[in-house]
């Protein structure tokens, strides 16, 4: 039995941070900085993330993943009091890194707390139906998050009643998360660097799933950076305020119906991870290929529901090889390796599209995924075959 507990703070954890995705950029421009200092505040927050990423998992292992859960949120607060009532750069810029400190507490913690607990109950068979619940609720509660915070800022036209209902969702969560029990799991004594270090290197599943996510973040990036002016240049109008808010919104669902639909294709594997990763590249000259708005809108929802499978894949597979005392740590990896995965596809996807249109960048991304893919999957059937059978007795 899902515990309900756990599925209302996956939703409102997302909800939360949905709320001000689509209105980041103008509460930095409303608290008095140019338009050239935004992308510096953003990349701090990014670069605290990153930096923080590995460490707050380690933490999470060692000292409870509750209490990261809860620190995360705590850092919440002075971010929003920072966006709210701050001006000028320095106070944006300290907003920024006490927001990328809670996305790196909460990235692996509250993951492997649920996780945990699902484990202890129902067994390890039952892992993805967690995993792909785990998805599903995070999704559908960014998508509600993101139509919430436009929502309130069309109806009040004040930027901070987003950040207000924000706050209050963060003061849930930290009173629903107090309120939570954490099973004790065995905790490792040893330095956690040279355990990660070790799990990498003895496990190649690990070391595989933590590539793979590596792998799959250009399409992800190249679809985040430009669909926005792809799908305006289609709409021939300016006016696509309101539909490029559904259309995101839509994704989000379509990522959740397809980790639950992942879920149900029976054991996950390694080549069936390879081959939905490949996918995603599919899915990118789907809509490279697309003319028309709806063309594209179908193309979209389809490379998100891949994706979603994708995530209920990695997710399962991680968790299955992950020893319990690593999970956060290890989610921390994937989640880390999927930021630098992105990062360093960013001057590829600039230098593609300073030479040529969206399309064909998207062409370029999805067949050098789709290839790699390709060529994995056919070293894995060849090793397949090169192994001997086991024995009979």
């Amino acid at each position: 039995m899902w515990d309900k507990r756990h599925g209302v703070l996956l939703f409102l954890n997302s909800f939360a941070t949905g709320l001000l995705s689509p209105l980041l950029t103008l509460l930095l421009l409303g608290s008095g900085i140019g338009m050239a200092a935004v992308p510096l505040t953003v990349g701090l927050y990014s670069a605290t993330t990153v930096v923080f990423e590995i460490p707050s998992g380690m933490a999470a292992d060692r000292w409870g993943r509750k209490n990261c859960f809860l620190l995360s949120c705590v850092f919440l607060l002075p971010s929003l009091g920072l966006l709210a009532l701050g001006r000028g750069l320095p106070a944006m810029l300290a907003a920024m890194v006490f927001l990328g400190l809670a996305r790196a507490f909460s990235s692996g913690s509250l993951d492997a707390l649920v996780v945990e607990e699902f484990l202890l109950k129902h067994g390890e068979e039952a892992l993805p139906r967690c995993t792909a619940r785990i998805s599903a609720l995070t999704s559908i509660g960014l998508a509600a998050g993101c139509l919430a915070g436009g929502g309130v800022y069309s109806l009040t036209g004040r930027l901070w009643a987003a950040i207000a209902l924000k706050a209050a969702v963060v003061l849930a969560l930290l009173a629903l998360g107090a309120g939570l029990t954490e099973h004790p799991v065995a905790r490792e004594t040893a330095n956690p660097v040279a355990l990660l270090t070790a799990t990498l290197r003895g496990s190649g599943t690990v070391r595989a799933l933590v590539l793979l996510c590596a792998a799959a973040a250009p399409p992800v990036f190249a679809v985040e950076v430009f669909y926005q002016p792809r799908f305006t240049q289609l709409l021939h109008s300016g006016a696509a305020g309101w539909a490029l808010g559904f259309l995101s919104a839509g994704g989000y669902y379509a990522t959740a119906a397809g980790s639950l639909l992942a879920a149900r294709l029976g054991r996950p594997t390694l080549r069936r991870l390879l081959a939905f990763t490949g996918l995603t590249g599919a899915g990118l000259a789907g809509m490279a290929a697309a003319g028309t708005p709806v063309l594209f809108v179908a193309a979209y929802f389809a490379f998100y529901a891949i994706l979603g499978g994708t995530d209920c894949l990695t997710s399962t597979l991680l968790n299955r090889a992950a020893p319990p005392k690593q999970r956060a740590t290890l989610l921390s990896a994937c989640s880390l390796a999927m930021q630098l995965g992105g990062l360093a596809a960013s001057p590829l996807l600039s230098a593609g599209a300073a030479l040529g249109t969206i399309p064909q960048v998207w062409l370029a991304a999805g067949g050098a995924v789709a290839a790699v893919m390709l060529v994995c999957l056919a070293v894995s059937a060849w090793r397949g075959r090169k192994t001997p059978p086991l024995p009979k007795h």
